[in-house]
């Protein structure tokens, strides 16, 4: 008994040691996806587009000036001010295969403008940086 005790008392050992090691990784917190986005939205309020490319994650450049022109053009969206109305969901992974790393999905209502359009954001935390990946705006 006592040395099916000791293996009992190795086992759950060893697997603190393993949980406490996929803690330090980590995956995206939800404060810090917040305020990533929040820093972004900040960035294209202002047309600081070149400042908001920072907030993208490596992997995934894009020409924010020229995507948020198409959504004031062909949408007639205002995007000079944005206002996060309501969080609607969220997913989150600390491993994602497709991306080798963690993500953090979130939903929104957002205001831009007079118009309230639905927003989702991705950001990707893997080996080559951390940012956003996907950025999806429904109006």
């Amino acid at each position: 008994m006592k040395k099916i005790l000791n293996s009992i008392v190795s086992v759950f050992a060893i697997l603190v040691v393993i949980f406490s090691f996929v803690g330090c990784s980590g995956g995206i917190s939800s404060d810090d996806a917040k305020a990533h986005i929040s820093d972004f939205l900040d960035a294209i309020e202002t047309k600081d587009y070149e400042h908001a490319a920072t907030f993208l994650h490596p992997e995934r450049p894009a020409d924010l000036e020229a995507f948020f022109e198409v959504l004031k053009n062909e949408g007639d969206l205002d995007f000079s001010t944005i206002e996060i109305t309501k969080y609607t969901g969220f997913s989150s992974s600390y491993y994602d295969s497709t991306v080798g790393g963690s993500t953090y999905s979130l939903s929104m209502s957002v205001k831009a403008g007079d118009d309230e359009i639905k927003m989702e954001i991705e950001i990707v935390k893997n080996d080559n940086g951390y940012g956003i990946y996907n950025l999806d705006i429904d109006t």
